[in-house]
């Protein structure tokens, strides 16, 4: 390839990488109990989420008599998208590949007294100039915190398997996690906690002391 043509290839990868960085964050900020399972970009959430209460926009009724208002889901600062690359200094030429968020979801249920949560995610991972078609590990934290203090009620690391085959150069990933458990305090547990996702390539995070934690 003459490096005309790769300078062009680096620019419409940066150019799409930044839309879906973007599209990432609007997802996960303007994620409310709204609608949230309909006609979310290319992904069909209804495959993997089973209460149509959570469509509800002021809340999800018939959880044990309660009428739900699910907390709030966002994309943490600088987790919408990462990027690895080639070699030292990181330039667009020798940028190898980036992971980037797109749909963030959840859903609200009541278990005895526990809240149970489930978060969906979707996102996709691109290739650069110096990228080849590969089998990658995604890592995406999900937390539930509390509002009050902003400690982590509970935190799990994911590592979700994603492929480019050849002759492509990017791939779709997406994860919904197992319910996670919190206790249930009223109706508008958003008042409650905050669920916080994001790309998290650093160490694991423990969760408060006594409280749920994994890997």
């Amino acid at each position: 390839m003459q490096p005309s043509s790769l300078i062009r290839a680096a620019r419409l990868f940066l150019t799409a990488a930044t839309a879906l960085a973007l599209s990432g964050l609007a997802s996960g900020a303007g994620a409310d109990s709204g609608g949230l399972l309909d006609g979310l970009g290319n992904f069909d959430w209804k495959d993997f989420f089973t209460l149509d209460d959570s469509k509800n926009p002021k809340g999800a009724p018939g959880s044990q008599g309660h009428h739900l208002f699910c907390p709030e889901v966002i994309i943490l600062d600088g987790t919408a998208a990462a990027q690895v690359h080639a070699g030292e200094p990181a330039t667009n030429m020798n940028l190898r590949y980036q992971y980037a968020l797109g749909d963030v979801v959840r859903e609200c249920k009541l278990d005895g007294d526990q809240l149970a949560v489930k978060v969906g995610i979707a996102g996709n991972v691109l290739l650069g100039p110096a990228g080849v078609p590969a089998s990658f590990s995604v890592p995406l934290r999900v937390a539930i915190v509390g509002t009050k203090d902003n400690e982590p009620i509970v935190t799990k690391l994911y590592h979700v398997a994603a492929t480019i085959p050849a002759g492509q150069a990017q791939t779709e990933f997406s994860l919904v996690t197992e319910p996670l458990m919190v206790p249930f305090k009223q109706d508008h547990t958003e008042d409650d906690y905050t669920i916080k996702v994001g790309i998290d390539e650093g160490p694991e995070k423990p969760a408060a002391k006594h409280k749920q934690s994994g890997e």
